[in-house]
């Protein structure tokens, strides 16, 4: 016993001869819940006429995939998208900037950045909620206001570590003093 379809037109629906136009899926229920790998569509296998169905998993393939933090850090790859919980990974990218106030302490606004303490005229500690990988990362800094005779800070190579850096600041006299500074940090973490 065979069975008969009809679309909602009272269009009778068949394997060999029913166009894709009389296929009506506007009165259809909803799915009610995110695409999975296992949920299927209908596809023309080369644009051919050969209707076939295929997993929402095959979509990954001509799409691409997301990278892994692998690819990100390496930066070499062209087939891969990135994702925003990846792009962080990337090397041209900040993995934590802040401002540090003329006093030493943590202007609002920041990203990565647990805490600056001040430990004296011009030295401060900045804490990194994230830690890097090694010691081998990048702090750039550079003054954000109008102090006279700074010279640029440095990070004192004796106290860098994953977790945290020292900030010295020196004016041209070599004396420390305190200026407000703006930070990023690059690396792998």
């Amino acid at each position: 016993m065979g069975w008969t379809f009809y679309n909602s037109n009272g269009q009778r629906l068949n394997t060999s001869t029913t166009l894709i136009d009389n296929l009506d899926i506007d009165g259809a229920t909803d799915i009610g819940a995110d695409i999975v790998d296992a949920d299927l569509f209908i596809i023309d296998d080369g644009a051919g006429g050969t209707n076939r169905k295929t997993a929402a998993s095959r979509l990954k393939t001509y799409i691409g995939a997301a990278a892994t933090q692998a690819e990100m850090e390496a930066a070499s790859s062209n087939t891969v998208f990135a994702t925003p919980g990846r792009t962080q990974n990337h090397p041209g990218v900040a993995k934590a900037w802040c401002v540090r106030a003329r006093a030493g302490s943590l202007n609002s606004g920041d990203y990565n950045v647990a805490s600056i303490t001040d430990t004296g005229t011009g030295d401060s500690i900045i804490v990194i909620d994230t830690d890097f990988a090694d010691a081998n990362y990048v702090v750039i800094a550079s003054e954000m206001d109008s102090v006279d005779n700074i010279v640029d800070p440095h990070v004192t190579t004796a106290n860098i570590a994953a977790g945290q850096f020292q900030l010295e600041i020196r004016n041209t006299s070599n004396s420390a003093t305190d200026a407000a500074f703006g930070i990023a940090c690059f690396g792998d973490q």
